[in-house]
This record gives structure tokens, C-alpha cells and sequence, in this order.
């Protein structure tokens, strides 16, 4: 299933997603039109009249810092606009006043599947975050396409080795849980992994360098 925001869903973005076999789901804006039995309704206000007269069901997901309980109810199919019929649900997080729509084109999929689905957009702005800012996602300026797809395809292969390093590499006499190494930052992980090089290196020069002036000045110059 592809995740999108409300505003990059339009018919490009559904169409290119139905090419490749794959259901799109994102949020539903408050000011969306809504279509039911001929009745045109906003999205917004139709949500919260039907959650204060309607019984909802409770979600409840494991996170790793807690439990988080979301309240939840299922609207069925809806015309949206002009996205076709799309199935509507909306869900308050605890006892949040605010209420979120979700729709997406997936017959199969549950209102708690598609919370689920939709609760782990956090962790596609936390990839998007850290590699624009510390991969060098947003630094290409090449314009052929290749390129771009090779320099893409080297950010997710950096992003994928840290990850690997997060959850592989347990800490110093394995003080560190596995649990948490993976829960450490992206940054966290790339000094690490400068770590493991510098180890590698300085083994290296060992074997092949017997001068332990070279070795004490590259120390010194790591640390400054």
C-alpha cells in the first residue's frame, strides 16, 4: 500500500500506483466534498456528527515507548470528490478532540489495517529527514536520470547499512539491548560507523606499518 498526503493524491498518482498492482491510502481533508446517497456532505463535519452518534471501536498499538489507543469508525464507501468511491474512515488518537479522516481504494483492507498502515507514516518522515539532511539526499544536482536513480538507489543502500549497524551492533560488553541500538538516531549511527572504519583502518596500518608515530599522529588528528 503507498501512503500519500491529502494533497499528492490525484489521478497521476492513483493511476501511476494501479500500473504497478499497489492501493493508495492518505488522509482526508476536513473541506473534502462527500457524496452518500445523493447528499453532498464535508468531510470534516460529517466525521465528527457521525463519531457523536455512532459507536466507535478501540485500537489499540504496541509502540515502543507505550501503548497508544485510537478510536475508530468506519464510514464504508463514499463518493470523494472527484476521486471516485473510496473507502471512509475516521479516527480520534485517545481522547483527542480532533478528528482524521483516512480513505483509500483497498476493498479488502479493515478501518484497524488501515490505522495501522497509516500509523507508520512517522517512520517515512523520519527516512525522508535523515537523508536529506545527513545522506545527502537533497545535494544531487546532476540532471540525467540515471543519475538520479543511481543516487537515490546509494542513499537507500547508506540508510539501509545504518539501520543494519543499529540493530546488529549491540554496545560496548553488551550493555546496549537490541531493542534499543535500533532505536538509535540515524547521526548516532553514522558516528559508529565512522568508529568501525577508523578500527579497521588503524588494523590495517598495524599489519602493513610498523611506525607507531604514524599511528599516534593519525589518533591525534581523529580526535582533534
Amino acid at each position: 500500500m503507498v501512503l500519500c498526503e491529502a494533497d499528492y493524491r490525484c489521478h497521476p498518482v492513483v493511476q501511476a500506483c494501479r500500473e504497478q498492482h499497489f492501493h493508495c491510502a492518505s488522509t482526508l481533508k476536513s473541506h473534502r466534498s462527500l457524496c452518500k446517497h445523493g447528499w453532498q456532505l464535508t468531510a470534516g463535519r460529517y466525521g465528527r456528527n457521525l463519531c457523536r452518534r455512532r459507536r466507535t471501536a478501540t485500537l489499540v498499538l504496541v509502540k515502543p515507548h507505550g501503548e497508544v489507543r485510537y478510536r475508530d469508525l468506519d464510514a464504508g464507501w463514499l463518493q470523494v470528490s472527484k476521486l471516485a468511491g473510496l473507502h471512509v474512515v475516521f479516527s480520534r488518537n485517545g481522547a483527542a478532540r480532533q478528528i482524521l479522516g483516512l480513505v483509500t481504494d483497498d476493498a479488502e483492507v479493515s478501518a484497524a489495517g488501515l490505522i495501522q498502515a497509516y500509523d507508520r507514516r512517522w517512520e517515512i518522515e523520519q527516512f525522508f529527514k535523515d537523508s536529506q539532511q545527513l545522506l545527502g539526499l537533497g545535494h544531487y544536482q546532476n540532471r540525467p536520470y540515471l543519475s538520479a536513480v543511481i543516487h537515490l538507489h546509494l542513499v537507500c543502500f547508506a540508510y539501509a547499512l545504518l539501520t543494519h549497524l543499529r540493530i546488529a551492533r549491540l554496545g560496548a560488553q553488551g550493555q546496549r539491548t537490541r531493542d534499543k541500538a535500533a532505536n538509535l538516531s540515524t547521526a548516532t549511527a553514522q558516528d559508529q560507523l565512522r568508529g568501525l572504519l577508523w578500527e579497521d583502518l588503524v588494523t590495517y596500518l598495524k599489519e602493513q606499518c610498523h611506525e607507531k608515530s604514524v599511528l599516534a599522529e593519525l589518533e591525534r588528528l581523529r580526535v582533534a
